[in-house]
């Protein structure tokens, strides 16, 4: 009698579990993380996918999920082991990603889960891209950016900044305590290579902080 009755209670069970598991993903990996599905996304966990491994664009989910600012995907993949410093096809890791693009909040979740971050280096990568984000700034000198640090050109923040007319970054470093009167590597000053190019508004801030 107890046999009879255990068969049927075990084909309930395994009714109710397989009823529980989510579907098949239905887009790829690549397509979720772009369209920031997460449904998706956790679809593809369930069943397996790697979410190590690169997508067509060259770089891994977490970089996608970190450099458009979706937070919950990128704790969920942390979650599920992504890795946390891979770098993409143009050499960039996930938190540069997000600091780049002004995802600070992404920023401090993947700095508390461990990630590495170098902030010097990161605020000449900001300036050379043209990054014009004050919380951005704020972020990276908050977390050890030194104003001062050259590239390999031999120039700082600064310096970039005038030499592409930022001037948006360019107040925001000066706020912040960049030096005006530092020089290129060919002596110039700051404010003489604002002249030579010819940038009105860099030579009034120049000027108005005290530069020579």
């Amino acid at each position: 009698m107890r046999q009879f009755l255990f068969l049927p209670l075990a084909v309930v069970l395994l009714t109710v579990t397989a009823c529980s598991e989510p579907d098949r993903p239905s887009i790829t990996l690549y397509l979720a993380v772009q369209r920031g599905d997460l449904d998706q996304l956790e679809r593809h966990i369930h069943w397996g996918t790697d979410i190590n491994s690169v997508l067509p664009n060259g770089q891994y989910p977490l970089h996608v999920a970190a450099e458009k600012g979706r937070i919950v995907m990128v704790k969920t993949l942390l979650k599920h082991g992504a890795e946390i410093d891979p770098a993409d096809a143009s050499g960039e890791t996930p938190l540069g990603l997000a600091i780049l693009a002004g995802r600070t909040q992404i920023a401090e979740v993947l700095l508390s889960a461990g990630a590495r971050l170098e902030a010097s280096q990161l605020l000449l990568k900001a300036a050379d891209a043209n990054v014009t984000d004050r919380d951005t700034l704020r972020f990276l000198i908050a977390h050890g950016a030194d104003t001062e640090q050259r590239n390999a050109d031999g120039d700082t923040a600064l310096l970039i900044a005038i030499r592409r007319d930022n001037h948006r970054l360019a107040p925001h470093l000066v706020r912040e305590g960049a030096d005006v009167n530092v020089q290129a590597t060919d002596g110039r000053s700051a404010l003489a290579l604002a002249r030579q190019l010819g940038f009105a508004e860099l030579i009034q801030l120049l000027e108005r902080n005290g530069a020579g």
